[in-house]
């Protein structure tokens, strides 16, 4: 025999047993509560986290600005798409990353540059304090720029590059010079773009392809003699070596 269970009639005024949870709607279908999140908005979360690399790196900080600019777009997107588009979340995400790593950058900048030069020691530009001082004739010779004689005998905290040799260990003396195009590419640096360097009390270093700083007493060379190509005219007797440089 058959038994057929018949199902309790709901009658008016009370609640069905079917749990809300189930998302069942009148039609009898599971109604899904998905709303897609734009591309830029998710681009501009990844773009963002990248941006983390502009804290150490000052070449990267475009980065964050990149990674703001797309967070800000794709919140407008989502605002606009009234109710269309989610991920509200992911936008302002990538826009409090990318401010915090752009600050981040900025002030560890701004702190390195405030600290880095060591007590006894003036701050010297290579670009404008040396390179941009060419020689100044004299007669049939070229004297140093008067600018750059004002430097002799002075304690002087210089950024720049190490030029290459091919030594790459213990590096009691080497060529120092104002920018990577100098150091990398294999030119030879002018001869107002270039320093030598001696380290002092026996101290040597390892070769840096990024940018460092020497500190240490500046001379011009009075023994020049423009035989060798890549002969300093200007000496920096090195105390002090660090990599530790803002990129300013």
């Amino acid at each position: 025999m058959i038994q057929v269970m018949e199902s309790p009639e709901v009658e008016a005024g009370e609640t069905s047993n079917v749990p809300s949870d189930f998302g069942v709607g009148a039609d009898g279908f599971n109604e899904f509560n998905y709303r897609p999140v734009p591309v830029i908005a998710v681009s501009g979360l990844v773009v963002a986290l990248l941006s983390f690399i502009g804290v150490f790196v000052w070449l990267a900080l475009p980065l964050c600005l990149i990674g703001l600019v797309l967070s800000v777009a794709a919140i407008v997107v989502i605002r606009r798409s009234k109710g269309a588009y989610g991920g509200t979340f992911v936008a302002a995400s990538g826009v409090i990353l990318s401010t915090l790593f752009f600050a981040g950058g900025i002030a560890l900048q701004i702190y390195i540059y405030q600290t880095e030069v060591p007590d006894g020691y003036t701050r010297v530009s290579f670009v404008k304090d040396i390179a941009d001082k060419p020689l100044v004739p004299q007669g049939e010779v070229a004297d140093v720029h008067p600018d750059v004689k004002s430097l002799d005998g002075k304690k002087v905290f210089l950024k720049g590059y190490i030029y290459q040799t091919g030594k790459m260990k213990d590096l009691h003396s080497f060529l120092f010079v104002k920018d990577n195009q100098d150091c990398c590419f294999g030119a030879n640096p002018a001869v107002t773009d270039r320093v030598g360097v001696v380290m002092q009390d026996g101290n040597s270093i390892d070769y840096v392809g990024g940018k460092v700083a020497i500190a240490g007493t500046f001379r011009i060379n009075n023994e020049f003699t423009n035989t060798d190509q890549l002969e300093p005219l200007y000496i920096l007797d090195g105390e002090l070596f660090t990599t530790r440089v803002s990129d300013f």
